[in-house]
């Protein structure tokens, strides 16, 4: 399973359900080139914040089921509704899934994680979402790219 984060020098991710910093271009063109044709995990608050991502098949993770149903075209992982799509051993999604946040969604689906691409924004900013420490968890990393003074580094096991 891959994974993709966007998170500043302070473990920021988030802030009020948006980004915390000022647009950075070249990440949501690196963010679309990644995830492109691809299936998505996301926790529900995510999931809420999104724009609308084509081409890309979004699959929620959540506890919450009465707020999913009115959600078309999206599945719902939650092993307790049998209206949606029912996933109860994570290990049995597809390895090519990208997980895209939120924090706790990570925190769930990090054990399963094989390549962990963030990009490390430079700087520090106030926030309300952070992620915790995971790099012990990898044993490789690489700059797979450099933008605006940004890193992205890809973490694998």
């Amino acid at each position: 399973m891959k994974a993709i984060i966007a998170m500043a020098q302070n473990r920021v991710i988030g802030k009020n359900g948006g980004l915390p910093w000022p647009s950075i271009p070249n990440d949501f063109k690196w963010f679309k080139e990644f995830t492109m044709g691809k299936k998505l995990i996301v926790g529900k608050n995510t999931f809420d914040t999104l724009p609308m991502l084509k081409n890309r098949e979004i699959l929620v993770l959540t506890r919450r089921i009465e707020e999913l149903s009115e959600i078309p075209n999206q599945y719902l992982i939650n092993k307790n509704d049998l209206t949606g799509k029912i996933i109860t051993d994570v290990s049995d999604l597809d390895p090519d899934i990208i997980v895209a946040g939120g924090a706790k969604t990570y925190v769930r689906l990090l054990p399963y994680i094989t390549e962990f691409y963030v990009t490390h924004v430079n700087g520090s900013y106030e926030g309300d979402t952070f992620m915790p420490p995971f790099e012990d968890l990898f044993t490789n990393k690489e700059v797979v790219k450099e933008f605006d003074g940004h890193k992205v580094i890809k973490y694998t096991k």
